[in-house]
């Protein structure tokens, strides 16, 4: 996810889940697979090196249980320091248990959505 419209509708009504260091907001989103965005503030980890640590635990994470996923918008963000080497602990639990939330909140559009599936890569 890119577009602060698809944040702002993530931010305006979602179902959350936690880990210890992480919050995962979800909701159905139309476009029919899974999408990832995060949100790891610089006061938080004021060095880009961590920063950059954690993004690629969550992306690695989100990829290792995208096939597993429902259609929605998953936007982490990152709530107190991490332990070095625990960023994504219970992550892949977190990710499912969020997504279940999801579609039991809005049924209408688990019911409209076609089963998850991964996006093709574009071109390059």
């Amino acid at each position: 996810m890119v577009e602060k419209s698809d944040f702002d509708r993530v931010f305006a009504e979602n179902q959350r889940a936690r880990t210890d260091f992480l919050m995962v907001m979800v909701r159905p989103n139309p476009v029919g697979f899974p999408r990832l965005g995060m949100i790891v503030a610089k006061r938080i980890l004021g060095r880009a090196v961590d920063r950059n640590r954690v993004k690629r635990c969550v992306r690695e994470s989100f990829r290792l249980v995208l096939p597993e996923l429902p259609a929605c918008d998953f936007v982490v963000r990152l709530l107190v320091k991490p332990v070095p080497g625990d960023e994504a602990r219970d992550l892949m639990k977190t990710f499912k248990r969020a997504g279940q939330r999801a579609m039991a909140k809005w049924p209408s559009v688990a019911a409209e959505d076609v089963p998850a599936a991964v996006p093709e890569s574009p071109p390059n």
